[in-house]
Protein backbone atom coordinates (compact mmCIF):
# COMPACT_ATOMS: atom_id res chain seq x y z
CA UNK A 1 0.00 0.00 0.00
CA UNK A 2 1.51 3.09 -1.10
CA UNK A 3 0.62 6.49 0.74
CA UNK A 4 2.21 9.68 -0.24
CA UNK A 5 4.82 8.10 -2.13
CA UNK A 6 5.83 6.25 1.27
CA UNK A 7 5.64 2.54 1.10
CA UNK A 8 4.11 1.26 3.80
CA UNK A 9 5.43 -2.57 5.39
CA UNK A 10 2.58 -5.43 4.98
CA UNK A 11 2.14 -5.30 8.56
CA UNK A 12 0.88 -2.18 8.62
CA UNK A 13 -1.21 -2.34 5.41
CA UNK A 14 -2.95 -5.61 7.27
CA UNK A 15 -3.30 -3.65 10.86
CA UNK A 16 -5.20 -0.91 8.82
CA UNK A 17 -7.12 -3.36 6.76
CA UNK A 18 -8.41 -4.70 10.63
CA UNK A 19 -8.85 -1.35 12.51
CA UNK A 20 -11.70 -0.12 9.46
CA UNK A 21 -13.28 -3.60 9.41
CA UNK A 22 -13.32 -3.40 13.29
CA UNK A 23 -15.02 0.09 12.50
CA UNK A 24 -17.53 -0.87 9.87
CA UNK A 25 -18.54 -4.09 12.19
CA UNK A 26 -19.35 -1.62 15.56
CA UNK A 27 -21.18 0.41 13.10
CA UNK A 28 -23.31 -2.30 11.50
CA UNK A 29 -24.20 -3.80 14.84
CA UNK A 30 -25.26 -0.48 15.83
CA UNK A 31 -27.70 -0.01 13.78
CA UNK A 32 -29.18 -3.92 14.10
CA UNK A 33 -28.90 -3.63 18.26
CA UNK A 34 -32.42 -2.04 19.39
CA UNK A 35 -31.40 -0.38 22.04
CA UNK A 36 -28.95 1.95 20.01
CA UNK A 37 -29.93 5.26 19.13
CA UNK A 38 -28.23 4.29 15.01
CA UNK A 39 -30.65 1.15 15.36
CA UNK A 40 -32.63 0.61 11.48
CA UNK A 41 -35.83 -0.11 12.28
CA UNK A 42 -36.32 -3.11 9.35
CA UNK A 43 -39.14 -2.59 6.57
CA UNK A 44 -41.78 -5.03 7.29
CA UNK A 45 -41.81 -3.94 11.02
CA UNK A 46 -45.36 -2.94 12.10
CA UNK A 47 -46.81 0.05 14.70
CA UNK A 48 -49.59 -1.98 16.69
CA UNK A 49 -51.67 0.85 17.74
CA UNK A 50 -54.17 -0.34 20.68
CA UNK A 51 -56.67 2.74 20.80
CA UNK A 52 -58.40 4.81 18.62
CA UNK A 53 -57.06 8.52 18.58
CA UNK A 54 -59.37 11.52 17.45
CA UNK A 55 -58.04 14.11 14.81
CA UNK A 56 -59.10 17.39 16.33
CA UNK A 57 -60.70 19.86 13.70
CA UNK A 58 -58.34 21.65 11.21
CA UNK A 59 -55.49 19.53 12.03
CA UNK A 60 -54.01 16.64 10.30
CA UNK A 61 -51.99 14.86 12.66
CA UNK A 62 -52.89 13.34 16.00
CA UNK A 63 -50.23 14.02 19.00
CA UNK A 64 -48.68 11.79 21.59
CA UNK A 65 -46.69 12.16 24.46
CA UNK A 66 -46.13 10.90 27.98
CA UNK A 67 -47.93 7.80 27.10
CA UNK A 68 -51.03 9.49 26.10
CA UNK A 69 -53.04 11.48 23.19
CA UNK A 70 -51.78 15.54 23.68
CA UNK A 71 -53.06 18.62 22.00
CA UNK A 72 -49.74 19.54 21.52
CA UNK A 73 -45.93 18.36 22.19
CA UNK A 74 -43.46 19.88 24.36
CA UNK A 75 -40.78 20.00 21.44
CA UNK A 76 -37.99 19.45 24.13
CA UNK A 77 -39.45 16.19 24.84
CA UNK A 78 -39.72 13.18 22.37
CA UNK A 79 -43.41 13.01 21.41
CA UNK A 80 -45.01 11.34 18.26
CA UNK A 81 -47.29 12.62 15.69
CA UNK A 82 -49.31 9.98 13.36
CA UNK A 83 -49.81 12.04 10.09
CA UNK A 84 -53.42 11.55 7.85
CA UNK A 85 -54.20 13.19 4.21
CA UNK A 86 -57.53 14.85 5.38
CA UNK A 87 -57.72 17.10 7.92
CA UNK A 88 -60.05 16.60 10.74
CA UNK A 89 -62.01 16.13 12.76
CA UNK A 90 -61.81 11.96 12.55
CA UNK A 91 -60.10 8.84 14.24
CA UNK A 92 -57.17 6.97 13.59
CA UNK A 93 -58.69 3.51 14.84
CA UNK A 94 -56.50 0.86 16.74
CA UNK A 95 -54.80 -1.12 13.87
CA UNK A 96 -51.91 -2.41 13.23
CA UNK A 97 -49.83 -0.72 10.66
CA UNK A 98 -46.84 -2.24 8.43
CA UNK A 99 -43.95 0.46 8.41
CA UNK A 100 -42.63 0.68 4.93
CA UNK A 101 -39.72 2.72 5.21
CA UNK A 102 -38.23 4.46 8.10
CA UNK A 103 -35.22 7.20 7.99
CA UNK A 104 -33.73 9.20 10.97
CA UNK A 105 -32.76 12.80 10.31
CA UNK A 106 -32.22 16.25 11.89
CA UNK A 107 -32.68 19.47 10.90
CA UNK A 108 -31.97 23.33 11.66
CA UNK A 109 -34.91 24.87 13.65
CA UNK A 110 -33.32 28.07 14.74
CA UNK A 111 -29.90 28.74 13.82
CA UNK A 112 -27.05 28.28 15.18
CA UNK A 113 -28.60 27.10 18.70
CA UNK A 114 -31.90 24.39 17.47
CA UNK A 115 -32.09 21.52 16.11
CA UNK A 116 -35.29 19.17 15.10
CA UNK A 117 -33.69 15.20 15.65
CA UNK A 118 -36.65 12.90 14.37
CA UNK A 119 -37.27 9.66 12.98
CA UNK A 120 -40.07 8.95 10.08
CA UNK A 121 -42.03 5.73 9.44
CA UNK A 122 -44.24 4.92 6.61
CA UNK A 123 -47.30 3.56 7.40
CA UNK A 124 -49.83 1.40 5.66
CA UNK A 125 -52.79 -0.15 6.28
CA UNK A 126 -55.48 -1.78 4.05
CA UNK A 127 -58.52 -0.64 6.14
CA UNK A 128 -57.24 2.83 6.66
CA UNK A 129 -55.08 4.05 3.70
CA UNK A 130 -55.41 7.42 4.82
CA UNK A 131 -52.71 7.51 7.61
CA UNK A 132 -49.67 8.09 6.11
CA UNK A 133 -46.67 7.97 8.73
CA UNK A 134 -45.60 8.88 12.52
CA UNK A 135 -43.27 11.05 13.25
CA UNK A 136 -41.56 11.13 16.37
CA UNK A 137 -39.41 14.24 17.34
CA UNK A 138 -37.67 16.53 20.26
CA UNK A 139 -35.54 19.69 19.63
CA UNK A 140 -31.95 20.32 21.32
CA UNK A 141 -28.72 21.71 21.05
CA UNK A 142 -27.03 20.61 18.29
CA UNK A 143 -24.07 19.78 20.56
CA UNK A 144 -26.14 17.71 23.05
CA UNK A 145 -28.68 16.11 20.31
CA UNK A 146 -28.68 12.93 18.92
CA UNK A 147 -31.24 10.01 17.06
CA UNK A 148 -34.22 9.10 18.72
CA UNK A 149 -33.83 6.33 20.54
CA UNK A 150 -36.50 2.81 20.32
CA UNK A 151 -36.79 3.13 24.29
CA UNK A 152 -37.34 6.74 23.72
CA UNK A 153 -40.50 6.37 21.27
CA UNK A 154 -41.96 3.30 23.58
CA UNK A 155 -41.94 5.90 26.25
CA UNK A 156 -43.57 8.59 24.41
CA UNK A 157 -45.84 6.08 22.92
CA UNK A 158 -46.68 4.49 26.41
CA UNK A 159 -49.93 1.79 26.02
CA UNK A 160 -51.45 3.99 23.35
CA UNK A 161 -49.12 2.23 20.79
CA UNK A 162 -46.08 -0.15 20.24
CA UNK A 163 -43.67 -2.28 17.77
CA UNK A 164 -42.88 -5.64 16.72
CA UNK A 165 -39.99 -5.48 14.74
CA UNK A 166 -39.36 -7.76 11.31
CA UNK A 167 -36.44 -10.11 11.63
Amino acid sequence: MKSSGIILPRWVSASLILVLTAVLVACAQQMNNVNSNYYSIPSGSKLVLRQDLNIPAGKAHVNIQGGGSAAGLNNFNVGCEIEVRKLGPGVVKADTFTITRAESSQEWINRPSTMRFYRTMYLKSDTQPGVMKMVCQYWDYPLHGKDISVAEMREALGNVASFEFAQ
